[in-house]
């Protein structure tokens, strides 16, 4: 599916408060990680610290596919993007987007954990996958 054809039920759905699971290369296995996730329309972002390993896995193969699938006690639906991912320094704005997105601010531990993020935003990277490839599927 190309990114002009994506239905508005899957757009809808990436831009939901959900995790993504990237899968990056690796040998002897591809390696995935859940993160938490914008869907901008035309990308889907995420940030990371500097010193994990999927920036150096991204940094020497940017090939990477990210699955984005319903709750278990919603219907069976998934989008998975593939493309490939570009690495920049400015994920300060990302990272509080996200925070203030994915976490319970209400709550002194969500408060701290945004806190502890915030302290070090201005070293994250900002990965952007822009879709070279996308697959929905509801069940």
């Amino acid at each position: 599916m190309r990114l002009d054809s994506l239905t508005p039920e899957a757009d809808a759905f990436l831009r939901g408060t959900r995790l993504a699971t990237i899968v990056t290369h690796r040998e002897p296995y591809p390696h995935a990680v859940p993160v938490w996730f914008d869907w901008t329309g035309q990308a889907l972002e995420f940030y990371t610290r500097p010193d994990r390993p999927k920036v150096a896995r991204l940094t020497s193969d940017p090939r990477v596919s990210a699955l984005v699938s319903a709750e278990v006690d919603e219907p069976v639906y998934w989008v998975r993007v593939e493309g490939e991912a570009t690495i920049s320094d400015d994920a300060a704005d990302l990272v509080e987007r996200l925070c203030d997105r994915y976490l319970d601010l209400t709550d002194p531990g969500g408060a701290a954990f945004k806190a502890e993020m915030l302290a070090m935003a201005d070293t994250c990277k900002r990965v952007t996958i822009r879709p070279d490839r996308l697959w929905h599927f509801a069940g």
